[in-house]
């Protein structure tokens, strides 16, 4: 007969001791949140920041008072059910009262009326909680949809402030812990005021849509996210990433919007956007890195707007578009040493961090084969058919990997974060897509191949090692009839490289 008794109590009573415990611990950091973050459309910090955002004069959802709303359904309903369950155990006192009474009187009719009593409390109970069930699944769906509309900018449907907020302090304190590198990215759309003044505030919000969505594109093969911060302006926060790598970003960021088109209403609208680069170092906190990142962005603008800065601790620099002069007259050979130079510092710099962190490093070294024996360079369609080669490794390249022609008819891809067995698969896709490429020129229609050699870094190497390595197996793959990729894994593979290509078979 105890068990009877004693176990809808002790479900019931652990059920919405859990319930209440629950609603209190969520209203906390709400409450939290409401005292630390700032409102939507607050003003910002930065005294420069006078463009109005399109949607300025729509009201804000009042997000926290439905929060809060729900959290306290969840109190009152904890609430109740504790009534509920104090009252269903005054009930099973007094049955267990009258049982203690008729336990020495014989009369089964009795002892039925009150086992009876008993069962009839415990249904009601058991149907209170099913109902209270119900109810805290759905307030429970409800707190979550408000949480996300919370941290969630209902225009453009990025991250907001408040989500950028908890993410720059996050990454702040991680880097002051464990040193792990970040990067911050802030985007402002150039003359987005005078843009509103002419096409209207809604080809604004249009164009807020769209750079959004552009930016979270260009930043997410690296991990990076992409937020709302205010206005016209966005955020881009770049997890364990250096400055050379968000310098990378911000170039692809600037040129993406540069050739962005807004259709709206029959037009095609452009637009262009400033950046300001800075990467984590010793700040005394995330308003010191914000503050960085500000200045490089506001020196964007100061240079002609439609580029990106970068902030070096105690100035800004402006990012590099490598866009052809033409009046500036360099030979192919000083553009090569220049680009082999930049290309063979950053192999440097990779593997530094390799040598500090351990993470995998490849590289990739290319060069077209002869056509009909004859050196490719004596052929009148060279240029073209580089410059085919090249779109092809790029095709086939993460954004992060590093695409470059090192030397006369020789190509370099730096793979970060790829061991050689990823590098190798990736040199046997792009020879393999080259193959079966039928390149037509100005003069001719011809199909080329490619060799290639592959390796990975390893303990104590430095980029003459790395690239020595690579250049072994290419000059095997070359000596060897070339469209095949070879190999180096480790030293005892430098003076004989592995084949990796599969032979041709040929038909008889």
């Amino acid at each position: 007969m105890l068990h009877i008794v004693l176990l809808p109590l002790l479900s019931s009573l652990i059920f919405f001791l859990i319930g209440f415990f629950v609603a209190s611990w969520l209203r906390a950091p709400i409450s939290q949140q409401e005292k630390n973050l700032p409102l939507e459309g607050e003003a910002s910090e930065i005294s420069l920041r006078t463009s109005v955002p399109s949607e300025a004069k729509k009201p804000e959802p009042p997000v926290d008072e439905a929060l809060n709303s729900v959290v306290d359904q969840v109190r009152d309903l904890a609430n109740g059910m504790r009534t509920e369950v104090r009252a269903h155990s005054e009930s099973v006192e007094q049955i267990n009262h009258d049982l203690v009474t008729i336990s020495n009187v014989s009369d089964p009719e009795a002892v039925t009326r009150v086992i009876s009593r008993l069962m009839e409390a415990n249904r009601h109970l058991d149907s209170r909680l099913n109902v209270a069930e119900a109810r805290l699944q759905e307030q429970s769906q409800l707190l979550r949809s408000h949480r996300v509309e919370a941290r969630t900018d209902a225009l453009t449907g990025l991250p907001n402030r408040r989500v950028f907020d908890e993410q720059l302090q996050r990454l702040f304190d991680e880097y002051r812990h464990s040193q792990i590198p970040a990067s911050l990215i802030m985007v402002d759309i150039d003359h987005f005021k005078t843009f509103n003044d002419q096409h209207g505030h809604q080809a604004g919000d249009a164009c807020l849509k769209k750079v959004g969505e552009v930016i979270s594109q260009a930043v997410r093969a690296i991990g990076g996210t992409a937020m709302r911060y205010g206005g016209e302006e966005f955020a881009v926060l770049l997890p364990a990433t250096e400055l050379f790598d968000a310098k990378v970003n911000s170039r692809r960021i600037n040129q993406n919007i540069e050739a962005l088109v807004v259709e709206y209403e029959g037009e095609d609208l452009q637009i262009t956007a400033s950046l300001g680069i800075a990467e984590i170092g010793r700040d005394s906190g995330p308003d010191e890195w914000l503050g960085r990142a500000d200045r490089a962005l506001y020196a964007a603008k100061r240079r002609g707007r439609n580029r990106a800065c970068w902030h070096d601790g105690k100035n800004c620099q402006e990012v590099s578009q490598r866009k052809v002069d033409p009046e500036t007259k360099i030979s192919e050979e000083e553009n090569t040493k220049g680009r082999r130079e930049t290309f063979l510092a950053d192999v440097n710099r990779r593997l530094a961090l390799f040598h500090r962190k351990q993470q995998p490093l490849a590289l990739i070294l290319a060069s077209i084969d002869q056509i009909d024996s004859e050196p490719i360079d004596r052929h009148p369609d060279y240029g073209t058919i580089q410059n085919a080669v090249t779109q092809v490794f790029k095709a086939v390249l993460r954004d992060m990997d590093h695409i470059c022609q090192l030397a006369h008819n020789q190509f370099g891809a730096l793979l970060p974060a790829a061991g050689c067995e990823e590098a190798t698969s990736v040199a046997e896709r792009v020879r393999e897509a080259i193959s079966r490429l039928e390149l037509k020129t100005p003069t001719d229609m011809v199909r080329i191949t490619i060799s290639c050699g592959v390796s990975e870094a390893l303990e104590g190497d430095d980029a003459s090692h790395l690239v020595g390595r690579c250049e072994a197996g290419l000059q095997s793959a070359s000596e060897h009839g070339g469209n095949a990729v070879y190999r180096v894994k480790n030293e005892m593979e430098w003076t004989s490289p592995k084949r990796v290509t599969s032979e041709a078979v040929i038909a008889n």
